[in-house]
């Protein structure tokens, strides 16, 4: 059977974020590339949200805990009215997806030990998910997946050495994950034609300097990911490694934080 342009789902694929932690370099050339394309969806795989202020290794007073945690909020407020701008101006129509990460868990957490707290701090009202037309997947909690023809999508499980290989096994599908920060891809070609596990990690977009690192090195690696979803449910991935705040797309155009 023959497609056009037009019988493919474009959806647009973003990894880690950790606002407020966020690359901000990184981030403005993305924002360059989402102005510049049409996108039937944009999927979060989760941690958009850091929460590092309700965590179990910040000691802080709740009240300075509670007036962190409303930062962050508004940082996650700001990024989602400028992300949905961008994405509907070209496609009024297009979906948005939100994964929960175990950062985002974090305040289910913080919660249980603080029940006054409950009906204050989840992210679903505070972030305006359902009035944005976000879906929430809750994936960290209930292990619920959100599902792109026969690509599947994940926070992530493991972080491990061979996470990749570990995610396709537990799942025994094709499975497309954040988490572990880094680009990593393990394949399974099973018996039978077209028929392939793939388990992959897709990085992150937050800043490598975090101060709990210490100047410590990581395997972390910023990238982005565009899916290309047939009506049969097979798909073309791309996923495009970010270095020095620029990255190139497959048909040769240059993002580059020092062209802005």
């Amino acid at each position: 059977m023959k497609y056009s342009a037009s019988d493919i789902e474009k959806w647009l694929i973003l990894p880690d974020i950790h606002l407020p932690y966020m690359d901000m370099k990184t981030m403005s050339v993305v924002e360059q590339y989402m102005e510049q394309e049409r996108f039937d969806g944009w999927l979060c795989l989760g941690d958009l949200l850091d929460f590092n202020e309700i965590s179990r290794f910040n000691e802080d007073s709740p009240r300075r805990k509670t007036e962190l945690v409303k930062q962050t909020f508004e940082a996650g407020n700001t990024l989602l009215d400028r992300h949905q701008k961008i994405i509907r101006k070209n496609n009024k129509k297009a979906k948005f997806v939100y994964l929960e990460g175990n950062h985002e868990y974090r305040v289910e957490d913080y919660m249980d030990k603080h029940e006054e707290l409950t009906g204050m701090l989840e992210v679903e009202s505070n972030l305006h998910l359902e009035e944005r037309g976000i879906e929430w997947i809750r994936n960290w909690s209930k292990g619920d997946l959100y599902t792109l023809g026969n690509a599947n999508f994940s926070h992530g499980l493991f972080t491990n050495q061979y996470h990749s290989a570990k995610m396709a096994a537990r799942h025994g599908a094709c499975i497309y994950y954040g988490h572990t920060h880094d680009v990593q891809e393990m394949s399974l070609a099973m018996m039978g034609s077209d028929k392939t596990i793939v388990g992959k990690s897709l990085g992150c977009l937050c800043d490598y300097n975090q101060k709990y690192l210490k100047g410590n090195p990581t395997n972390w690696q910023q990238a982005i990911a565009v899916f290309y979803i047939f009506p049969d449910g097979f798909y073309t991935e791309h996923t495009m490694r970010i270095f020095k705040h620029r990255f190139a797309t497959m048909d040769g155009k240059i993002f580059d934080y020092e062209n802005t």
